[in-house]
């Protein structure tokens, strides 16, 4: 948004658009301007820390390598907040999801003269996808441009690490609150009378990843203070997420046990029998993904799509 504001009666504003400048008379305090840019399609990532902290390509992050796979496909938005469970989450949910009735009025410019009316009238001619009246298609099979409409393809949802905590903890969220608030989120998508309806984008439900036990012991002693997580707590509300997923008939994915049986793998071909050992060769510190857990997510969501919705796979980049 462009805004210009004067308390001295009647004036001139230049508004750069395009590094093209246009001069607007005005007697009013306020000028407001909205336009919308040309973007791909949207894939999203909902969740708490271990989403935020995956747009860094040097930890290997399952988001950065999603944004790679679907250059010039898709703009995919990580939308991962820090300590968040479902419920804190729940609370700003209508600031993060595209609000599809306000995007079907939304105007481009004031006038047809303007540059990015001329971009958008542009890019209408070159990919027709952009008309709201066309059914979306996927993928660009002719052409990689981007259009005017930016459509929610895929919503993936990533919680539970902060959920599963310890009544005691801030962050807690008990399990049924927490398969309601994943429902609520379903819902906001499924539901004809929600202002973020989008009844042709794909959901994932993914389970919440392992937890160290081991590593958690040992950071909260050197803090002089109890284990926030376990590992038999999250694997509950795994089964929780599936609960949910199933029930909504929206697609799952299991990372929970997916890891679970990489590192019964991993332990086979260590020496040591100890049932704790395995866990940090994919995580940071007994919670967070490393480059290890996150190859693990990412293949994990390569695999679901591509059984799920092979359309979606890139046929070029």
């Amino acid at each position: 948004m462009i805004a210009y504001t004067t308390h001295n009666g009647p004036s001139s504003v230049f508004i750069e658009l395009g590094g093209q400048f246009m001069r607007r008379d005005v007697a009013a305090t306020t000028i407001n301007m909205t336009y919308t840019y040309p973007s791909y399609d949207i894939l999203m990532v909902l969740g708490d820390s271990n989403t935020q902290f995956a747009n860094d390509p040097a930890k290997n992050g399952f988001v950065s390598q999603l944004a790679e796979f679907y250059q010039r496909q898709m703009d995919v938005l990580n939308r991962g907040f820090r300590g968040y469970n479902t419920s804190s989450t729940r609370e700003i949910i209508g600031s993060v999801l595209p609000k599809t009735s306000v995007a079907q009025d939304s105007t481009v410019a004031p006038d047809d003269q303007a540059p990015l009316f001329k971009v958008a009238k542009r890019q209408l001619q070159l990919n027709p996808r952009a008309d709201k009246t066309t059914k979306a298609l996927w993928p660009y099979q002719k052409q990689n441009y981007p259009g005017i409409s930016n459509i929610l393809q895929l919503l993936i949802i990533l919680f539970g690490t902060n959920d599963s905590r310890v009544e005691w903890s801030e962050a807690y969220n008990p399990i049924d609150q927490y398969a309601k608030d994943l429902q609520y989120f379903i819902t906001l998508l499924q539901d004809p009378d929600s202002e973020h309806y989008s009844p042709d984008a794909r959901i994932m439900v993914i389970t919440p990843p392992v937890v160290g036990d081991r590593k958690i012991q040992e950071l909260a002693k050197s803090r002089n203070t109890e284990p926030e997580w376990y590992n038999n707590r999250t694997q509950t509300y795994a089964a929780k997420a599936i609960e949910v997923a199933k029930a909504a008939n929206v697609v799952y994915a299991d990372l929970h046990t997916e890891m679970e049986d990489v590192v019964a793998e991993y332990r086979k071909n260590i020496s040591s029998t100890d049932v704790l050992d395995g866990y940090d060769n994919y995580l940071i510190d007994g919670i967070h993904l490393n480059a290890n857990g996150s190859a693990i997510l990412f293949g994990l969501i390569h695999d679901t799509i591509a059984k799920n919705w092979p359309e979606m796979i890139p046929l070029t980049s």
